[in-house]
């Protein structure tokens, strides 16, 4: 008799049996989230200290996981921590170098060439995004293309009203349109694969 595969628990799972004790269930979401989140810190700007930052979202998880409403996905309440981190951050420092961040975003690990062509061009399209969009435009963008978190949830984040985040996802689309259309004139892949923007044809 062949016992069934267990099933992976849930993020939403997991939070509630840290909440109840078990500190090997917050381990196992820290491994599961610790890298989207780095990466969403560096991209707010946080630089050099993203990693300090990663392990203040965490810490703030933990101690208000009492607070945690399953009506909404883990992930949303992770990230919205996280936000709030970073906000506090740059109240508390001079300002980062925005576009730097976001370039840092990226993997730097050693990629066959057609992948590094699409890094390249992604942290491209995140510096045309730090000259030209405001914090939670790209914030939204971020969430949206890179998490895939829908419109609903980064409202959650954002503390906006969902038609304002899907309104706010259309303008910056809008406004990123012509300097991306350039990256394609240059030779660049097409960006629709990569932010999804289509750029005309002809």
């Amino acid at each position: 008799m062949t016992s069934q595969p267990l099933s992976m628990p849930t993020d939403e799972e997991l939070a509630r049996r840290a909440r109840d004790g078990c500190a090997a269930s917050f381990e196992q979401l820290v491994r599961r989230f610790q890298v989207p989140l780095l990466h969403f810190l560096r991209g707010q700007g946080a630089g050099g200290d993203a990693e300090d930052l990663l392990q203040e979202t965490f810490l703030r998880a933990y101690t208000n996981l009492h607070r945690y409403r399953t009506r909404w996905r883990l992930a949303t309440w992770l990230f919205t921590i996280a936000r709030r981190v970073a906000i506090n951050h740059h109240r508390r420092s001079r300002p980062a170098v925005v576009e730097a961040s976001w370039e840092s975003a990226a993997s730097n690990a050693p990629e066959p060439y057609q992948v590094l062509v699409e890094e390249e061009t992604r942290r491209r399209l995140w510096r045309l995004a730090a000259r030209v969009l405001s914090a939670d435009e790209r914030t939204a963008l971020w969430l949206f293309y890179v998490e895939r978190m829908p419109a609903r949830e980064i409202a959650a984040v954002l503390g906006r009203s969902w038609v304002g985040v899907k309104t706010m996802l259309f303008r910056s689309r809008k406004r990123l349109l012509p300097l991306v259309s350039d990256l394609a004139s240059d030779g660049w892949l097409a960006p629709s694969a990569v932010l999804g923007i289509e750029v005309p044809h002809g």
